[in-house]
């Protein structure tokens, strides 16, 4: 008779896996469906059938489920548009109409802060954005007339977008400033042209 001795398993290597650090709008995410749930009498339901509701507003707003980790931040400033709406009337004026209008003021809200900021991200640029009668000036001529530029759809802000973007980076090229570059009075009713 032979006798096999077995040696004790070793246990495989750990490799050493950085923890990704979560999105800062996560935790002001789960704030806000903690608010919900309490201010409209979900907290004592079930787990799973408060995490159904959150997938399904999820699904309405991308088309599909998006973890919340992952998503970017126009996507966040949708869903934290849809979540005011969710705690403002409540869960029954949610619909894919809803949705479609939350999509449409997220990025609206989204795209209008980076209009105001143009130029934040470029390097060694002293003064950001462009003065407003400028981001009109621009609107009214890329747009038919309309001069005030907050009421364009989302669309139309993005391209508005790109443009100041655009023009903030030319000018600090040529090392000239989109504040001060010009003697134009701010228009009003008086000057005009039309």
């Amino acid at each position: 008779m032979t006798c096999k001795i077995e040696k004790p398993r070793k246990a495989p290597a750990r490799r050493f896996i950085a923890f990704k650090k979560r999105p800062p709008q996560l935790a002001k995410y789960k704030i806000i469906w903690g608010k919900i749930f309490q201010r409209w009498g979900w907290a004592d339901k079930p787990k799973k059938e408060l995490e159904d509701l959150r997938h399904s507003i999820n699904q309405d707003l991308y088309g599909r489920y998006t973890k919340p980790s992952f998503l970017t931040n126009e996507q966040w400033s949708i869903m934290f548009f849809a979540l005011e709406i969710i705690e403002r009337d409540g869960m029954l004026v949610w619909s894919k109409e809803m949705a479609d209008y939350a999509r449409e003021e997220g990025l609206r809200r989204v795209y209008t802060w980076w209009i105001e900021h143009a130029g934040l991200d470029v390097e060694g640029i002293e003064e950001y954005g462009v003065p407003e009668e400028y981001i009109a000036a621009i609107a009214r001529d890329r747009f038919g007339g309309i001069s005030d530029w907050r009421i364009l759809d989302s669309e139309r802000l993005w391209q508005l977008f790109i443009t100041i973007k655009n023009r903030v980076k030319a000018a600090q090229k040529r090392g000239v400033s989109l504040w001060h570059g010009s003697d134009a009075e701010p228009e009003t009713s008086e000057n005009y042209p039309f």
